[in-house]
Order: C-alpha cells, then sequence, then structure tokens
C-alpha cells in the first residue's frame, strides 16, 4: 500500500520534475497542500490555455497524524498522512503529483507592531527612498527570543510631520518622518520539520504560504479588505486571527486553542471517546444555548472496544450547547483580547468572518456577534465563484487559498517554465523569506 501511495503521489523529492500539463493546457496542475492538527487536504487544480485557474479536479483528506497545534511533532507519521491524502487527489485527478504550495500556521507565528521615526538629513527637507530604506532597517531593529527569525516587516503607513495615513512618501517634503510597521516572526525549525515531512512524501515544496493569509485570500472580499475585516479561522488545534485595513495586513496572532478543544469537553462530559465526541458536535452541536429547547434529547450509539455490540449515549441538546457554548465563548474572549491589544479592533468596520471546520457550528456567528458586538459571517470559498467543482466549504478555506495563490505563481512563470523546486544555495531559512514576501505586500510601492 505504501509503495502505491508513492508512486501516485509522485517522486520529486527534493529535484523532482514539475506534474505533466492538463490536456489542451501548456501549464502544469498547481497543487494545494494543507497540512493541518487534525487533517491534511490537497486540492489539485487545472489552468486553462490562458493560465487561468479552471477547475478543481482533484480533492484528497486524510487524518492528520505527527501534528500538534499547527506543527510537525513527528515527521514520519506526518509524512504517511501528507503521502495519503496527495495519493487520493492524484488519483482523482488522474495527474501526477510533484510538487506542492504548502501552508504554514501553528502557535509559533507571532508579530507585533512598532513606530520608528527619524528626522529628514536632506537640506530641501524632501523624502527619498534612503530614508525609507534607514526606516524599515530600524523597524527590523527589535529584540526577540533566538528560536524566533524575522519573516518580513511591513510598512503599513508612514506619518509626516504629524500627517497620518500616508502610504507612498518618496518625493514628498517633511521634516519628521515616521513609519508604522508590522512585524512577523516564526520559529525556523518548524518550518523546517514541515519542508522535511513534505519532501519525505515523495514531494517537492514549491512555495510556501502562511495559512491565514491563504484562507484570507479565499474568504474576503476587496470591499471588506478596504474597509477593516477581522479573520477568525477555528482550525483542529489553533485559532488564527487576522485583521486587514485600507487592504493591508495590520495584526496577525495565533491562539493555541481550537476545534479540539470543544471535543474534548464533550467528550468529558458525555463520558464518550473524542470520535464520537466529533461526530456528536457535527451532527447535534449549537453553539448558543438559549436557542435550544430545553426538552430536545438526542441518541448516539458509541462502540465499545472489544465488545460486539454498541452503547446508547442519550443526552440533552439543551446542555451539549451549553458545553460547546462555554469554549467557544472563550475562544472569542481571546480572540477579542488580541484584537483590543493591536488597537484595531475599532477599524473592522466590515466586521468578522469565521472560517475554518468549527465555523460550521450552528449558531457560531450568532454567538461571535454577542461576543465582540460586530456583526458576523461564515467565511466560504468565494472568491473562486467561476472554478468547477470548488469546494464551497469553510474546511477548505485554506486549501483553496492557497490554490488560487499557486495558479497565480505559475501563470507568472509562464507555460515554459516549471515550478522553481529547492535547491537550498542560500539556505532554508532565505527561501523562506523570498517565498512569504508575496503575501504581505510588496516594500517597493510604499
Amino acid at each position: 500500500m505504501k509503495k502505491n501511495s508513492e508512486k501516485k503521489a509522485g517522486n520529486a523529492g527534493k529535484g523532482g520534475r514539475p506534474g505533466r500539463a492538463p490536456a489542451g493546457s501548456p501549464f502544469p496542475p498547481v497543487v494545494a497542500l494543507d497540512v493541518g492538527t487534525t487533517k491534511i487536504a490537497c486540492l489539485i487544480g487545472e489552468l486553462d490555455g490562458q493560465g487561468k485557474l479552471d477547475r478543481i479536479s482533484g480533492i484528497g483528506n486524510a487524518p492528520a497524524q505527527g501534528m500538534h497545534k499547527g506543527v510537525v511533532v513527528d515527521i514520519e507519521n506526518a509524512s504517511e498522512s501528507i503521502r495519503a491524502s496527495v495519493a487520493a487527489a492524484a488519483g482523482a485527478a488522474g495527474a501526477p503529483v510533484d510538487s506542492v504550495f504548502a501552508g504554514v500556521a501553528g502557535a509559533h507565528v507571532v508579530s507585533l507592531n512598532r513606530r520608528v521615526s527619524l528626522i529628514n538629513p536632506n537640506p530641501d527637507g524632501r523624502v527619498t527612498k534612503s530614508e525609507r530604506q534607514a526606516l524599515l532597517k530600524k523597524l527590523k531593529q527589535v529584540e526577540m527570543p533566538p528560536d524566533l527569525k524575522l519573516i518580513h516587516a511591513l510598512p503599513r503607513q508612514y506619518i509626516l510631520d504629524g500627517q497620518d495615513g500616508i502610504k507612498r512618501p518618496v518625493g514628498m517634503w517633511a521634516k519628521r518622518i515616521e513609519m508604522d510597521g508590522h512585524l512577523v516572526f516564526g520559529a525556523i525549525s518548524s518550518i523546517q520539520n514541515l519542508v522535511a515531512a513534505v519532501e519525505r512524501a515523495g514531494l517537492a515544496v514549491a512555495d510556501i504560504v502562511l495559512e491565514p493569509l491563504a484562507s484570507s485570500r479565499a474568504c474576503l472580499k476587496e470591499h471588506e479588505l478596504q474597509s477593516g475585516v477581522m479573520l477568525v479561522d477555528i482550525g483542529g488545534g489553533t485559532t488564527d486571527v487576522v485583521i486587514f485595513t485600507a487592504g493591508r495586513l495590520v495584526h496577525s496572532a495565533v491562539l493555541p486553542v481550537g476545534g479540539n478543544h470543544i471535543t474534548k469537553d464533550i467528550s468529558v462530559a458525555l463520558k464518550v471517546p473524542l470520535d464520537a465526541a466529533e461526530a456528536i458536535k457535527l451532527k447535534h452541536g449549537h453553539a448558543q444555548s438559549h436557542l435550544v429547547e430545553d426538552i430536545e434529547m438526542a441518541k448516539f450509539r458509541v462502540a465499545v472496544p472489544g465488545a460486539t455490540q454498541e452503547r446508547t449515549v442519550t443526552f440533552s441538546k439543551k446542555f451539549l450547547a451549553r458545553v460547546i457554548e462555554s469554549r467557544v465563548t472563550e475562544i472569542f474572549s481571546l480572540v477579542r483580547k488580541q484584537a483590543r491589544e493591536s488597537g484595531y479592533l475599532s477599524s473592522i468596520a466590515a466586521g468578522i468572518v469565521i472560517t475554518g471546520g468549527s465555523s460550521q457550528l450552528e449558531g457560531i456567528c450568532g454567538l461571535a456577534e454577542q461576543a465582540l458586538s460586530y456583526p458576523s459571517r461564515t467565511g466560504l470559498p468565494s472568491n473562486a465563484a467561476a472554478i468547477i467543482d470548488i469546494p464551497s466549504n469553510p474546511v477548505y478555506a485554506t486549501a483553496v487559498g492557497l490554490i488560487l495563490y499557486g495558479s497565480e505563481r505559475i501563470f507568472k512563470r509562464g507555460p515554459s517554465r516549471p515550478p522553481e523546486v529547492s535547491t537550498r544555495p542560500l539556505g532554508l531559512w532565505e527561501e523562506v523569506l523570498a517565498k512569504v514576501k508575496g503575501w504581505f505586500g510588496q516594500e517597493s510601492k510604499t
């Protein structure tokens, strides 16, 4: 079985060739790999002759092994799960897979905001590229724990002699120049382990993308990005929070609590195994207990290890809803705390978008509005509505965002150029910096 999976998934490793182009298209397929805490999802997309994403031709899922809170903790087990997911998608698409666009997440990704300033040294008072570069250098000069490395420094706005809201200061005049910036850090070891697991599955990493930004790419609309919006991606082991204003990322955070914690609470409360608790959550769960009638009861058959007969668990749906509501309220309390501390809570005029597997819980948007005092909606992958067979399910939000990003990268390379897999000439961290850079905006435009 293992050999067959490896054959389907491809054998690129560190220097393999790209997958074959779909029939009638000069472009190779684009493959997205969402390595989560509870599941590994793989999507394969095809580009048409003009290089636009045309359809999703393969979907694969596998239970995540060797993962904990969004990071790889066992490379061998994680690679087996990756191999199984990609093999399923490749089998459905009828095309070999050699390289993937992989998402990176986990509690190791942290961020902070800073403001730096300088006095314009130019006699005529005009701002040049040199001042902008000097401010960017000062922005990066911050002490962090040695295990964290700077992924990117994003200038958000400039303030010239007290006037804020300036995006492109070069060519303007000012005595005092200030820059507001957003810094994102990550643990190099966590990213190295992810890449190692993908490569052990017989695949090359064509590109790396921060998962909350991939979800944002798939779920957020342009008017929301410009007006100010917060995306909350509730995964299995973590909850990702990102805030955008004026079309730019201004805050990002990863909270160490997610859907698995809700499942564990149900497991303890109803005295059932975790797999049964997960099934009960999906079938009977509700996030707002006041909307559930007191007399509503439910039954669920639970397998007993070593026994031939199942046992039946009977419970009150109201009680189940209270268990769920308590944990989800805690998650939203942490989200609100993050947003308040960022200083951008009052800037999310477009409200809150909730995505990820737990966003499917009935009543969760209502609870979010109650806890956060902002309008909320479910984040479905909708930016690619014209694409055939796209999974309109929040579980696939990150994977869809990855495939949208990957299709754009493949188109920019052109049909005659294969994906640029790793050759490690500069070292892995420099490679990661180059790959993630495009997701935070173009410094040259600021």
